[in-house]
């Protein structure tokens, strides 16, 4: 709903009270800081409040903003996200593969704002490499380095149904490099399993194992790094105990990454804001999420954003989330980093 410049002023000034004190805002509150009466202030007031902007927690109690209020107020800031995201510096990364990346920029994101920051690959799948390698770290445990096309490198461990030798890593790696180099997993996945019923030569069983080897939910899934978990912690907008169960949501993390991987594909939009209750996940109820794509050779392969308590993100968390996923998606295309 269109807000007048009166009621969106109010309703700002109402949210940053809110930020800073915790506890509901009276008209009283608000008429030191605006040109207008405790009387004129309680008649908006309660127009904001039929309007589900604001809510008062009892009779005699100031009002508190609603999600409603709290969205509305982040959409105008993200309207100007542009002119603003200059003045945030681009995060310095040195990390030399894409653990060394995330954790590098998700250091600062989470040190320069007060949540917890988050980045998310959709599938190792989805991207072109130049060389893959397959390294034996355990009985039935195999490592898989995949080297992009760019130089960055990412790195997965995954469970086996049989005991691989070394050598049948080796043979399957470099058949792999020497037939699929410059494609992408998916479309090496699909020509491995199309030569599966038409091939009889001898590379068969080569194949045939290289395919049950990858066709693995522990390599193929998603995979999340987190950062700055002590951010949240202590904090007086939250019940510790929602604290506590956000805190075992992002370390078991399954349910969370079924959630991301849902959402932001349009990589031409800017950071999209959930709340909480929007993702069906009762852990997040107290929470907000800013969430921003992170691209590849201009297509969204995961998500970079941050996690924590409503009412404390202001336009310099927008921008940091958003100017650092960008930086961060022109790192993946065009860094050259040995492995």
């Amino acid at each position: 709903m269109w807000l007048s410049k009166r009621h969106a002023g109010i309703l700002d000034h109402l949210i940053r009270i809110y930020a800073r004190t915790h506890r509901p805002v009276s008209s009283r509150d608000l008429s030191t800081l605006l040109p207008f009466s405790d009387s004129t202030l309680r008649k908006e007031l309660q127009w904001l409040e039929s309007r589900g902007y604001v809510a008062k927690v009892n009779a005699s109690s100031g009002r508190i903003p609603t999600n409603l209020a709290l969205k509305f107020s982040l959409r105008e800031t993200l309207r100007h996200l542009d002119n603003q995201s200059e003045l945030v510096p681009p995060p310095v990364v040195r990390g030399e593969d894409f653990r060394g990346l995330s954790d590098d920029c998700l250091l600062q994101l989470s040190h320069h704002t007060p949540y917890v920051g988050f980045i998310l690959l959709h599938s190792i799948f989805e991207l072109r490499f130049r060389r893959l390698r397959l390294v034996k770290v355990g009985s039935r445990k195999v490592m898989a380095v995949v080297q992009s096309m760019h130089g960055w490198s990412i790195s997965r461990v995954f469970s086996t149904r049989e005991n691989h030798s070394e050598p049948a890593l080796r043979e399957w790696q470099n058949l792999m490099n020497r037939e699929f180099s410059g494609k992408s997993l998916q479309a090496a996945f699909r020509a491995i399993r199309n030569r599966l019923f038409r091939d009889k030569a001898q590379f068969l069983r080569i194949y045939r194992e290289l395919y049950y080897l990858l066709n693995n939910e522990d390599f193929m899934g998603a995979e999340l790094f987190v950062k700055g978990t002590q951010n949240i912690l202590g904090s007086e907008l939250v019940d510790p105990r929602r604290v506590k169960s956000l805190l075992e949501a992002l370390e078991e993390k399954a349910r969370l990454v079924r959630f991301l991987n849902d959402i932001q594909r349009d990589s031409a939009s800017g950071p999209s804001i959930l709340f909480g209750s929007e993702t069906g996940i009762s852990d997040l109820e107290d929470f907000m999420l800013i969430v921003s794509s992170v691209v590849y050779q201009r297509r969204p392969i995961g998500n970079m954003g941050v996690i924590g308590p409503k009412f404390t993100a202001g336009p310099d968390t927008l921008s940091r989330v958003n100017q650092y996923s960008r930086h961060f998606s022109r790192i993946l295309s065009s860094r050259a980093v040995e492995v």
